[in-house]
């Protein structure tokens, strides 16, 4: 049985991505495609990119989804100028739920100066909770021009390792927690704002290009283990990390101890990764632009990717859960 979200790695290489190549000529027939992103030409001749994000939930889960969506198309350095949303909602859903949840993903888009936006929602039978697909579409090349990560660059983290997918938990576990929690240790998660800079990478991601930086990869699923796996994917490469030097909220800390999970494999909606031959340089120039960021290891010129913690080693895999959904079996 498939847990709910995205699909392992493996699934998509082997039943998506191999079906896809074989029977549509051209189609993600490079060795590097990847995944959520795709690059085509208009009818103009213009080059274009378009990345998905899927995320089921509530107006969180609404908003997160557009984010997500508007972070991965950033990070291959296109400018968003058309958002399409897609909420299938259950049957019994109220027409008030289903325009809270439109309005987050609609201020959302505001707040990310996007013009053009289209969407619509259907009702299912046998649906538990809104399933939310998000398209965002631009101009390739309108922020940066994406280059492929090379071996000894430092790779930097914007952002917290986890911190949407606890917000996720907190909202939807708010009474439980607040039993268990003092409610000043929550209202950092419960007072933020989602439908903003909580969750959007794209001033992070023009101040890295302002600085130089050309390959960038936005956390999601799978949290930071997966996108570290994967951005040396994309690169043929290697990468070590240090697990302390990944930036982790001591709320998350303490939310994902409650659940049993790891913060490591949780949703990281507003975390990017970066790499650069000269990360402090980067750090620097970040920092002048009131973005904190840690460079958290660095690429190699082998295939191991793995994570150091004292004398502790473990290897990355590509993507095989995600611990939200380990935390919601388990609840």
């Amino acid at each position: 049985m498939l847990d709910c979200g995205k699909v392992t790695d493996t699934i998509y290489k082997r039943s998506v991505r191999k079906v896809i190549e074989r029977k549509v000529s051209g189609a993600v027939s490079q060795g590097d495609a990847i995944r959520d992103i795709s690059h085509f030409k208009s009818k103009s001749g213009n080059p274009i990119a378009a990345a998905t994000a899927v995320l089921s939930g509530d107006n969180l889960a609404s908003a997160g989804a557009v984010h997500l969506a508007v972070n991965r198309l950033a990070t291959v350095g296109s400018r968003p100028s058309l958002v399409n949303i897609q909420i299938i909602v259950p049957e019994d859903l109220s027409e008030k739920s289903i325009k809270e949840l439109v309005g987050a993903a609609a201020e959302s888009c505001e707040k990310l100066q996007i013009a053009s936006v289209q969407a619509d929602v259907t009702a299912a039978a046998g649906l538990k909770e809104p399933m939310i697909t998000v398209m965002a579409s631009g101009e390739s090349g309108s922020l940066f021009e994406s280059e492929k990560a090379c071996a000894d660059q430092d790779i930097i983290m914007v952002g917290y390792t986890g911190g949407y997918g606890a917000a996720k938990l907190t909202f939807a576990n708010e009474a439980e927690l607040e039993n268990h929690f003092n409610s000043v240790f929550l209202s950092p998660i419960l007072e933020a704002d989602y439908t903003g800079d909580a969750i959007s990478t794209v001033k992070a991601v023009e101040a890295a290009a302002a600085a130089g930086v050309r390959t960038m990869y936005a956390c999601g699923e799978g949290g930071v283990y997966s996108a570290v796996w994967e951005l040396a994917e994309n690169a043929g490469l290697g990468a070590r990390i240090q697990l302390k030097k990944v930036p982790l909220k001591q709320e998350t800390v303490e939310i994902c101890d409650y659940f049993n999970i790891s913060p490591y494999q949780l949703l990281s909606v507003g975390a990017v990764l970066l790499t650069a031959t000269h990360g402090q340089k980067v750090l620097a120039e970040l920092a002048a632009a009131g973005i904190p960021a840690v460079i958290i290891g660095h690429l190699t010129d082998d295939n191991d990717r793995v994570v150091l913690n004292e004398e502790e080693v473990r290897f990355l895999e590509p993507f095989r859960y995600e611990s939200l959904n380990q935390a919601k079996s388990e609840s």
